[in-house]
């Protein structure tokens, strides 16, 4: 697989961030390990599908996506949209550190993931708001361009596993996520051996996608992400559509009108896509 980041540049940087971005327990699990440890720690991760889940790992992705922030709004008073966070705290951990006067909002229908997501975010200074609803009728909620970013982290992946579960009558609000993710890898391998898994999902992505353009204010951005799990390989997720769903997605968003696609050193295309929404050009 091709790296996420450049290892020689970000292990100088990393005991800095995680002394920025953790919080006092997890500083103390980072501080734990030995230099050479946490090299091996964040080659591993940068090089190799994601098999670990340390302060080392919290460390990386949170310094990324608060220096991704900090590019796209600089102003204190930032408003970020979440889709499919599930349970990741990424995003709202950077935002605590970043821009602790913004609001975070968040669109997830499984009332569990939402639950726990709660927990682990309950002692930020951030103020948030988690929404159970579909992200389709989200500016029922936001109102029409209110917000600043829009970010999926790591979570293009779970629309589509989604789509694909509506599809099959596949209840994925009350289900126990870790439960349901062979049957969703086993929808995406049958789609893909088909080779229609764009058939399937590639115009309900981009109805979500024309919704949520309407929550952005003229100018904002969205900001996806993606890497590899062993775990999603392990159980079958296929190689190919894993790896290359960045940009597998940049092709479908390609027929998307009001935005352009935005690129920012440092941030790979194979591993990132950042759209900007515009308000005189069909697409980007």
């Amino acid at each position: 697989m091709k790296p996420l980041d450049h290892f020689e540049t970000c292990f100088p940087l990393l005991e800095d961030h995680a002394h920025t971005y953790l919080n006092p327990d997890e500083l103390k699990n980072f501080q734990s390990f030995s230099g050479k440890e946490v090299a091996r720690q964040l080659k591993n991760l940068l090089e190799k599908p994601l098999a670990e889940f340390t302060s080392v790992n919290e460390a990386y992705f949170r310094a990324r996506w608060a220096e991704l922030l900090r590019l796209l709004h600089p102003g204190e008073d930032l408003v970020l949209l979440e889709i499919a966070s599930g349970d990741a705290d990424m995003i709202p951990q950077a935002m605590a550190r970043t821009h602790p006067k913004g609001l975070y909002i968040t669109a997830n229908m499984n009332k569990a993931l939402n639950d726990s997501l709660s927990r682990k975010t309950e002692s930020l200074a951030l103020k948030m708001n988690i929404i159970e609803d579909d992200a389709v009728r989200i500016a029922d909620y936001t109102g029409k361009g209110t917000v600043d970013v829009i970010a999926f982290q790591h979570a293009v992946n779970d629309v589509i596993q989604s789509i694909l579960c509506d599809k099959a009558g596949i209840d994925t609000v009350h289900a126990e996520w870790m439960e349901l993710l062979p049957r969703m890898i086993e929808l995406v391998k049958q789609e893909s051996s088909r080779n229609t898994l764009a058939a399937q999902v590639k115009e309900p992505f981009l109805e979500l996608m024309r919704a949520l353009l309407g929550t952005l204010r003229s100018g904002g951005y969205v900001a996806m992400n993606h890497y590899l799990f062993q775990l999603d390989l392990d159980w079958g997720y296929p190689p190919d559509v894993f790896e290359h769903m960045i940009p597998m997605t940049r092709e479908w968003l390609r027929e998307l009108k009001g935005c352009r696609e935005f690129t920012l050193d440092g941030f790979d295309s194979q591993w990132w896509i950042i759209l900007q929404k515009i308000e005189s050009e069909p697409s980007y």
